[in-house]
């Protein structure tokens, strides 16, 4: 599934360079935002038609949090031990790693402390969904199917949600998915309290 993901990469690109009018490029917003909530329409449509949602969440009980709250401590973790190699203090690094892969809203909360902050938080959590993207299909094979929820971080709810799913096993989309929720939610808690410290 990574070599489709980047080739329909490759082939927007050469679309919107060649191909597309303008007007197509003004209005992508919106075409994204409907295919993303199509995606997640159909997730929930397969999750629905398997049955059994409520009990695999039961099942899981709290095992379930745990998740993202061992993906929001290593990426906060890692982010400090990354401030050694890197022009940038320990608040910092966490700071932008704070977005846990959620790349519009971090550096929109980072962009009143710094521009050049907000544009590494930018780049970081990009760089970790795309990552995520192209690494999932070999981590579920080498490591493990939770360990690909993991990757994304906030995006396990939603764009990098079918690869997860089409990686792993359709039992892992409700911990990919409550594992995106929770993320998501923190993120906005998580950035001001760093730079805030």
């Amino acid at each position: 599934m990574s070599k489709w993901i980047v080739g329909a990469v490759l082939c927007g690109i050469a679309a919107g360079y060649f191909i597309l009018p303008p007007w197509v490029a003004e209005h992508c917003g919106t075409f994204i935002t409907v295919g993303l909530c199509l995606i997640l329409f159909l997730v929930g449509v397969d999750m629905g038609r398997q049955g059994g949602v409520l009990e695999d969440i039961k099942a899981a009980g709290l095992k379930v949090l745990l998740i993202p709250v061992a993906v929001a401590a290593g990426s906060l973790a890692f982010a400090a031990l990354a401030s050694l190699l890197l022009p940038l203090s320990p608040r910092e690094t966490m700071a932008a790693a704070a977005g846990l892969g959620w790349y519009s809203l971090a550096p929109m909360l980072l962009s009143s402390w710094s521009a050049t902050l907000s544009a590494v938080a930018f780049l970081a959590n990009v760089m970790r969904e795309v990552l995520s993207i192209l690494l999932i299909p070999l981590v579920a094979k080498r490591l493990g199917f939770i360990e690909c929820v993991a990757l994304p971080g906030a995006a396990a709810m939603d764009t990098v949600l079918p690869v997860v799913v089409s990686a792993t096993h359709e039992r892992i989309t409700i911990y990919s998915f409550v594992s995106g929720v929770i993320l998501s939610f923190a993120v906005p808690v998580l950035v001001p309290l760093i730079m805030n410290w």
